[in-house]
Formats: C-alpha cells, sequence, structure tokens
C-alpha cells in the first residue's frame, strides 16, 4: 500500500542510497590501497560513478517533492474559491504559469538529466582508461601486475560489504517496482552490480589466499576493468537512442544511466520481462504484447536447442580440400586414420566423431608457401609507380634487411697490407678482438651496409611435425631464414653479391637454410630461394653513388689523358710509336753528353745520334721513313731555312769581293755611289722640294713628278710668290 505522500519515502530512501554509495566508495578506496589490488580499484570506479546517480536520485525527488506540495497548495485554494471563503483570489490558480515547482523539475529533466549522463559517461571512461599500471592487452603474468597483499581479511571485509549492498538493493528493487519509484531501479541495478563484484572479489581471492594463484584476481580486475567501458558504451547508446524514441505526454522519462546490462541480475527471475520492458520502452508501446514477440517467446528455446544439435551434428563433417591434409586427433591424441598410408585425411568429404571428441587440424602439405623476407609493403600512395627503381628512392620491391657484408679492400686500406685478400669469415668480419696483436681497439671493422630481399618458396612434407613441433613454425623458418642470410652474407664481399655470383650464392644460401630447418625438426623442402633485391640502404646509397661516381670519373680523366696523350703525340710525330721512341733516343743522347768529358764514349755517343737522326730523318736503307706531323713540318722548316741562310751568305760574299774590285777601279766614282745610295736610304721617306731663287728676288717652287716614264710623264710644275 502506497502512502498519500510516496516522493518523500522516495527522497529518504534516495538520501540513504546517496549515504551508502559514499561510505561504500570510501571504504573500497582504503580496501583497494590496503591490499593492492587492481580488482577492488575498479569496484571503487563503479562506486564513486554511482555516487553521482545516487546524487541525481536526491536532487529530482526533492523536486518532485516540492511539486507534490504545490499541487496540494494549489488544491486547497481551488476549494477555497469554490466554496466562497477565500474571497477574490490575487492570482488565477488554474494558470500553469504560476506553477513553478513543476516547470523546474520539467527543467531538470530536460537538462539535468542530460547533463548526469554526460558526466557519468566521461567518469566511467577515464576510470576505465586512465592512471592504471598495467594497459589493456597486458599479459597476466607481466611484472607490472602488483602484489595483493592482506587477501584473508579483505575476503571477510569485501564479504560484509556485498551482504549490505544486496540488501538495500533488494529493497530497491522492491520499491520499484511502483510506478512512483520506477526511477529508483537505476540505484538498484548500480548496487547489484557491487554486490556481484564484491562477491567475485571474494571469489578470487580465495584461490590467491589457498593456493597462491593470481592469476583469476587479475582476470577479474581485466573484467571490471572493461565492464566500466562497457558501461559507458552502454550509457551513451542508451542516450542517443531516447532522442529518437516516441513520447507520450506526462510520462516520466527513464535514465539513460539506468544499466539494462545489470538490471538483468537485479531481479534473477525476471530477466526476461526486464527485456520485454526495456524493448517497449524503446519502441513507445507494448511490443511484448505483438504475434510476432509472443511467437519468438514460444520458440525461442527449441530454436536454440535445434541450432546446438544442428552445429553439434556439423562438426562431424570436416572437408579436405585438393592441397591439403588432414591431422586427427581424438582427445587430444593424435590416431591414424584408417585406410590412409600416413594416417592423415587426404583431400574429399570425411565423417569423425562430433566435436569435442574428435578435432581436425588441415595442413596444405600440397601447395607451394612463400616467405618474403626483407619485402617492404608498396606504397600506399600512386605517386611512386611513375618513378624509376634507383637505390635512391622507395619502391614496390624496396628490401628493408639489414645486413653486413665484408669489405676485404677496406680491411687491407686499414691495415696497409697489399696483395691478395683471402675469403674472411663471418667471426672475423663481425668481431675486432682486444689485447691481441693484429687489431687495436678502437679500429673500424671492415665490412659494409646492405639491404636485401630474400624469396623463399617451401613445401610442407610432414604434416604432425608442422604443427607439433613448434607453436609458430613459420616465424621460426623466418627466424632461420633471417639468422642465416646474416651470417651468409657477412662471410662474403660486397662486389660477389652484387656482382654475377648471385646463382651460386642463392644455392648455398638454400642449402644453409635446409640444413638448419631440418636441425629443428619442421619438417619442410626449400624449392626455390631468390635474392630479389640487393642494394646499399636508402640514406648510404649516395655514398655508393659517390664511389662509383668517383672510380667513373678516375676512369674518364685516364682515358682523358690518354687520349690527349696519344694526340699530342700523332701530332708531334705523325705516331705514337715514333714519337716515343725518338723522345728515348734523344734521352738517351742528353745522358750521354751530360757525362764527364773522361766517360763519354765517342761510339755510343755516335751511335745515340745515328738512332736520333734516322728516326728525324729516316734511312731508306733501313726502311725507316722520316719522321711525320709536326716535326716533319719544323724539320722541313728548319731545311729551308738553313738553305736560305747558306745561300744569303754566299750572295752577300760575292757581292763583298764585287765591291772591292769595282773600289779598286774606280775609288772617286765608288765612294760618290756609296753617298748617294746613303743620301737615297736616309731621305727615301721624306717629300722634296727644289727651290730656285733669281736676281728678282722671287721664289720659285717646284713640284718634281719622279714617277716612272712608263707610265706617266715627267711634268714640272711651278708656284711663284
Amino acid at each position: 500500500m502506497i502512502t498519500q505522500r510516496p516522493d518523500r519515502r522516495a527522497r529518504t530512501v534516495a538520501l540513504v542510497g546517496l549515504g551508502m554509495e559514499v561510505l561504500l566508495a570510501a571504504f573500497l578506496t582504503l580496501m583497494a590501497v590496503w591490499s593492492a589490488s587492481e580488482a577492488i580499484r575498479a569496484l571503487a570506479v563503479m562506486a564513486a560513478v554511482g555516487v553521482e546517480i545516487w546524487l541525481f536520485l536526491v536532487l529530482i525527488y526533492q523536486q518532485r517533492v516540492l511539486v507534490q506540495d504545490e499541487a496540494i497548495e494549489t488544491e486547497e485554494l481551488r476549494r477555497e474559491q469554490a466554496s466562497g471563503l477565500g474571497g477574490e483570489a490575487l492570482f488565477d490558480v488554474e494558470g500553469e504559469a504560476l506553477l513553478l515547482a513543476r516547470r523546474r523539475l520539467q527543467a531538470m529533466y530536460r537538462w539535468m538529466l542530460p547533463a548526469f549522463t554526460l558526466a557519468i559517461i566521461g567518469s566511467l571512461t577515464a576510470g576505465g582508461l586512465l592512471r592504471w599500471s598495467w594497459p589493456i592487452g597486458r599479459p597476466l603474468n607481466a611484472p607490472e601486475w602488483p602484489a595483493v597483499q592482506n587477501a584473508t581479511i579483505v575476503i571477510w571485509f569485501m564479504g560484509g560489504a556485498a551482504f549490505l549492498t544486496f540488501l538495500l538493493s533488494r529493497y530497491l528493487t522492491g520499491m520499484a517496482r511502483q510506478t512512483e519509484w520506477r526511477m529508483l531501479r537505476s540505484g538498484a541495478s548500480w548496487l547489484m552490480g557491487l554486490t556481484l563484484g564484491a562477491a567475485a572479489v571474494c571469489g578470487t581471492l580465495a584461490p590467491l589466499h589457498y593456493g597462491q594463484a593470481v592469476i583469476p584476481e587479475r582476470v577479474l580486475a581485466y573484467v571490471l576493468r572493461i565492464l566500466l567501458l562497457v558501461l559507458a558504451a552502454e550509457t551513451l547508446f542508451n542516450f542517443i537512442l531516447d532522442f529518437y524514441r516516441p513520447r507520450t505526454p506526462g510520462e516520466e522519462p527513464r535514465p539513460a544511466f539506468e544499466s539494462r546490462l545489470l538490471g538483468l541480475f537485479t531481479e534473477p527471475g525476471g530477466i526476461a520481462r526486464s527485456i520485454a520492458e526495456a524493448i517497449n520502452y524503446q519502441f513507445g508501446f507494448e511490443v511484448s504484447s505483438t504475434w510476432f514477440y509472443k511467437l519468438i517467446q514460444r520458440s525461442l528455446v527449441p530454436l536454440i536447442g535445434f541450432a546446438a544439435v544442428t552445429l553439434f551434428a556439423a562438426s562431424s563433417l570436416v572437408f579436405i580440400e585438393a592441397d591439403e591434409e588432414g591431422v586427427v586427433e581424438r582427445f587430444g591424441r593424435r590416431i591414424a586414420w584408417p585406410g590412409s598410408p600416413d594416417g592423415t585425411l587426404k583431400p574429399g568429404l570425411h565423417l569423425k566423431y562430433p566435436w569435442p571428441i574428435d578435432a581436425v587440424y588441415k595442413v596444405a602439405t600440397q601447395r607451394l608457401h612463400e616467405l618474403k623476407i626483407g619485402d617492404q609493403p608498396p606504397p600506399t600512395t600512386d605517386q611512386t609507380k611513375e618513378e624509376l627503381i634507383l637505390w635512391t628512392n622507395k619502391h614496390e620491391a624496396d628490401p628493408h634487411l639489414l645486413v653486413l657484408v665484408a669489405t676485404p679492400k677496406l680491411a687491407e686500406y686499414l691495415g696497409g697490407t697489399k696483395g691478395p685478400t683471402t675469403r674472411p669469415q663471418a667471426a672475423e668480419t663481425l668481431a675486432v678482438p682486444q689485447g691481441t696483436g693484429g687489431a687495436k681497439t678502437g679500429e673500424a671493422v671492415p665490412v659494409s651496409l646492405l639491404r636485401v630481399s630474400v624469396v623463399i618458396q617451401y613445401r610442407i612434407l610432414d604434416a604432425w611435425d608442422w604443427l607439433t613441433t613448434l607453436e609458430n613454425p613459420e616465424g621460426m623458418l623466418d627466424a632461420i631464414a633471417r639468422r642465416e642470410i646474416m651470417r651468409y652474407c657477412a662471410s662474403i664481399d660486397v662486389p660477389r653479391l652484387l656482382g654475377g655470383e648471385r646463382e651460386r650464392l642463392e644455392r648455398e644460401l638454400r642449402s644453409t637454410i635446409q640444413a638448419s630447418a631440418d636441425a629443428g625438426h619442421l619438417g619442410i623442402e626449400i624449392v626455390f630461394l631468390g635474392l630479389q633485391g640487393v642494394h646499399p640502404p636508402e640514406e648510404t646509397a649516395e655514398s655508393f653513388q659517390d664511389v662509383i661516381g668517383s672510380l667513373q670519373k678516375r676512369t674518364a680523366a685516364i682515358r682523358s689523358a690518354q687520349a690527349k696523350y696519344s694526340k699530342r703525340l700523332t701530332e708531334v710525330a705523325g705516331e705514337v710509336g715514333r714519337a716515343e721512341a725518338l723522345a728515348e733516343a734523344i734521352r738517351r743522347l742528353n745522358d750521354l753528353e751530360k757525362l764527364p768529358p773522361d766517360q763519354v764514349d765517342a761510339e755510343a755517343v755516335r751511335q745515340a745520334e745515328a738512332q736520333v737522326s734516322d728516326l728525324a730523318l729516316g734511312d731508306a736503307a733501313s726502311g725507316i721513313l722520316p719522321v711525320g706531323g709536326r716535326a716533319a713540318g719544323i724539320l722541313s722548316e728548319a731545311r729551308t731555312k738553313r738553305w736560305r741562310l747558306e745561300n744569303q751568305a754566299h750572295g752577300e760574299a760575292v757581292l763583298f769581293l764585287e765591291e772591292i774590285a769595282g773600289k779598286n777601279a774606280e775609288p772617286r766614282v765608288y765612294g760618290m755611289r756609296k753617298y748617294l745610295q746613303a743620301l737615297e736610304q736616309s731621305i727615301a721617306d721624306i717629300r722634296k722640294y727644289v727651290i730656285a731663287t733669281g736676281g728678282d728676288k722671287a721664289v720659285h717652287t717646284y713640284q718634281l713628278n719622279l714617277q716612272d716614264p712608263s707610265t706617266s710623264d715627267l711634268r714640272f710644275s711651278q708656284r711663284s710668290q
């Protein structure tokens, strides 16, 4: 029987629930600090969030009490006006604007309820994600987990807290069945969640106390932490759906933080009813009263049973693909399949005992499996598709497995030795021993860094070994291949790995990896191994290219010098061999001439001069042609100048004898002739004027035209002044 003032009772119960929730949050916080239990810590966070729920319920029911008082006062005023005892009323009691408490309650439903909902969602999310010593996904045996303390006493305290919260939750659940107190279900379901959590903590701390088993408590911590995030997601989902739910006028809203998940455990016998009420509330009408819902309700259990039997029977059928074999285990032990030579299931449809009696594991033994080591995934953008495949840019087949490769020439350079270098071993290449005479501390290691990618194609020979020897056989094969690739690359030099010995290196590397895989009982056969890409790292490729560029520049400079050498000698002597022989002969002659006089061999000098003469001027008897090129021109010009100088000197000697004879014959005439010749030479470039003076004192100027009479007449022009 509900009293005439139900909201006052609900307010009192809400105050009790708020006080209980505050004390419970403080108690669980102390227990979490004292015991260092992560599960109790999650319960403390959940209890702290429950304080917000009970605070909202206290405020709502307080306002509803004010609305009820306002309704009573309004009803008394209406009665006084109806009886005429109250006189004229100052205000119209029928006006909705005067019902301030009711308007304030509607405003609280409209604004304060969403605010509290968002605050609760934020608190649950922060409690599930922030300030935990272990992240979600951390293994249960990780060292980050704290050790639980005082488990024996904590069990009793948590058991008492679970009992008290259970009593209050059951009491609130009974009250919430009435329409006036329906909003108390949110607090009741939250207390039931704390009850179940506290009971679970007691159940997980018992194995820790009796058997030192820490895993159950950590599993519960995982579950409770994830439960906080699930409750946050559920509240957010209810909050969003509440915007689209149809409403009737005057209907009391259902808080979004009222957990439907925890509500399933509030009434153990009313789970189906809780589901039906949740569906009815979301759709706004009695969905549970429709014929379809009743049909589903009647047929749900038979349908679930039929589905379970069908799945159980379907587990008896197994289909093996054409490239597969199946290994059968019965109660965890391998059995030999009847009619099969090696005891495995061959391709086709087979009938076995249902699960969990028989279990079949399929292995693709007739398929070529491919393992890519150091293969860079293709770029995500289309920008690099048009770029050239170079060492200095990223491309689709860009290898990324870094290996150390021996550099014998670098070791020769660092050690100062010359001559052939033997093939270095991996250990000698990667390590520099200390304290020995052959190496010094801090000495550079003669290795280079390269990036490679290898493709391995293999076939599984023994399905049972592949399944049972290792937990991750393909990962083990990858590790073996990487180890052997790095070890093998460290035993060869860069030119061999980048050069034309790729095929032989692949055969040796395949044999090495196959031997290691056989030693590990992987049960595979390596069919193909290929070095897909080998080049230096992108950040060091420019250094490699600088070395190659320097070598190319050196070769180009040498060849350019050789071309200039050949061109210069060809221009000088006509051919390179003649120029080199002539230079050697001249050098030998110069060396002989530089000797002291008492050491000079006249015959050797004569032979050297004859050799130089033969190479320069030629020797018809020996079949030696004269030198060509610029030397031939110089010799020809020298020969011409010689004859010219000799003839000129001979002519001058003959002329001198003739002049002596003329001088002796007519000395006066010879002297006048020499005088006139000297005068002619001295005034050859001077203009000449002949001036004659007469008795009349007049000055006459005569211009003489001394041109050849054969071309013009000799004319005189006179100008008088």
